[in-house]
């Protein structure tokens, strides 16, 4: 089953506060904590059917509808996972009020739930992690500050390790440890990358469990890295952030690790630029997640580049463009976008919805100064939708690209597709060859929209790049392919 999401940053706080008390209870215990559903349980991470997860979405429901948590379980989870149900329940339950009232400030509130939680029959673990998590996102003691790393020379954070007319994988939102995006790494690992770069976002909250267990065991695991050493990336999105970044920052060293990978291959900050020996391409990453942190203001944030580092990236584009070099921008929040308004109401703006994010855009303009030439920016692809979108020219940037689609679902009742009607002049889908007339769109798979992934070609001799994308009704034959 795929990975049930909400749109709630609270909730994704809550998921990972669950999955890993159930993690660290089972290992203390040495057995799941319902025998029955043992196929739930990989040792490495709970599928989105374990007892555990499962309560922990309908919780989380109850919470998004403004309604009271029912004092029992659903009689349909007690019918799938017996009396362990129970259990979970009761302690979820008093955990979730427990973390929600001291998210929302109702100390007095929050103060007889802990109570009620210290004197239960709830394993210690329950309060153990929602202090931990009440850390982590500074309620009651300031937000936790984000390792961000600060570059000392211009010079630094540039890799150029990228082997002549290298093959790039690039994959989004992907960081969820399903049997969804095992399968979509399998796709990856048959096209036979060079590089695989992640455009961010490791579920549910960035924490230290969750980038092992479902994004680097899992790529070291399908990939075979300890045979096959394929260099990985990864960038930093929201969701990367919400444990302050410490689970994000931990996984660098370990992405690429000597003697495998050599030195230079290693990821050696948030942000960084991958280069051609040839001197014909860079990727330039950039870190969107730092200032998209707070799970208090994520919807009204509107995200942008740190100074020092909008400096970093200008520089590498005026020297690599001088050079004659292209440059393909890489992050993980959308420069703009047809399906999802950018930024909060305010008084100036009561819709509170734009096509394009301003402040990336006043970025984007210093970057197209910094190029000197139309054609040194060859394109610019992101994730954060959970979408595949593949847009005509908007904005001065030729080819503006989502690759939000690598595990998360993205069902039909949702409409990913449609156009927020309120946005002035929104960007357009490009044709899709397969269909004359109809905009590119991913296929539905048994009611929600395809999972996919993109492959780039580099040439350096005429400093030209192929891009596939690919869904996974087909990882051989691609459903898209475009030059830039």
């Amino acid at each position: 089953m795929s990975i049930k999401t909400h749109r709630s940053v609270h909730a994704s706080i809550f998921h990972s506060l669950v999955e890993e008390v159930a993690l660290g209870i089972e290992a203390r215990r040495g057995s799941s904590l319902a025998t029955a559903t043992d196929a739930a349980t990989s040792g490495r991470r709970l599928t989105a059917e374990h007892p555990a997860l499962a309560v922990a979405h309908r919780i989380v429901s109850h919470q998004e509808a403004g309604e009271p948590i029912p004092a029992d379980p659903p009689a349909d989870l007690s019918a799938r996972h017996g009396d362990a149900v129970d259990t979970l329940w009761t302690c979820a339950k008093l955990s979730a009020e427990l973390l929600f009232e001291r998210l929302a400030g109702n100390t007095a509130k929050a103060s007889e739930k802990e109570d009620e939680l210290k004197f239960s029959t709830c394993d210690p673990a329950w309060a153990e992690t929602i202090t931990k998590y009440l850390d982590f996102f500074g309620v009651g003691g300031g937000l936790q500050e984000i390792p961000y790393i600060v570059y000392r020379d211009l010079d630094d954070f540039v890799l150029p390790t990228l082997p002549p007319n290298a093959k790039i994988a690039l994959i989004g939102d992907w960081g969820t440890g399903t049997a969804d995006a095992e399968k979509l790494l399998e796709a990856v690992r048959a096209h036979q990358p060079d590089v695989v770069i992640h455009l961010g976002d490791i579920y549910y909250s960035g924490t230290g469990t969750e980038t092992h267990q479902y994004f680097l065991d899992v790529l070291n695991e399908v990939l075979a890295r300890n045979e096959n050493p394929i260099a990985v990336y990864t960038l930093t999105g929201n969701h990367d952030m919400y444990s302050g970044g410490s689970g994000y920052y931990q996984l660098l060293p370990e992405l690429n690790p000597a003697p495998l990978f050599r030195p230079e291959q290693a990821q050696p900050a948030s942000y960084f630029c991958l280069r051609s020996q040839e001197g014909a391409w860079q990727f330039l990453a950039m870190d969107t997640g730092l200032h998209d942190h707070d799970p208090f203001t994520v919807n009204e944030d509107i995200t942008y580049l740190e100074a020092t580092e909008e400096a970093w990236h200008i520089d590498k584009i005026a020297k690599w463009s001088a050079q004659g070099g292209r440059t393909i921008l890489l992050s993980h929040h959308q420069l703009f976008s047809a399906f999802e308004a950018i930024g909060g109401a305010s008084a100036e703006k009561p819709a509170g919805q734009e096509a394009a994010n301003p402040k990336l855009l006043a970025s984007f303009r210093k970057f197209e100064v910094a190029a000197g030439r139309p054609d040194a920016i060859a394109g610019w692809f992101w994730g954060h939708e959970h979408n595949l979108c593949v847009y005509e020219p908007y904005l001065g940037l030729a080819k503006g690209r989502c690759l939000g689609h690598g595990a998360i679902p993205a069902f039909a009742e949702q409409d990913p597709y449609a156009v927020v009607p309120t946005l002035p002049d929104p960007p357009q889908l490009v044709a899709d060859p397969r269909s004359p007339g109809a905009p590119l769109k991913l296929g539905l798979v048994d009611q929600a929209y395809a999972h996919g992934f993109a492959i780039l070609r580099l040439s350096d001799a005429d400093r030209s790049a192929t891009v596939s994308y690919y869904q996974e009704t087909d990882y051989t034959t691609p459903m898209f392919v475009e030059r830039l």
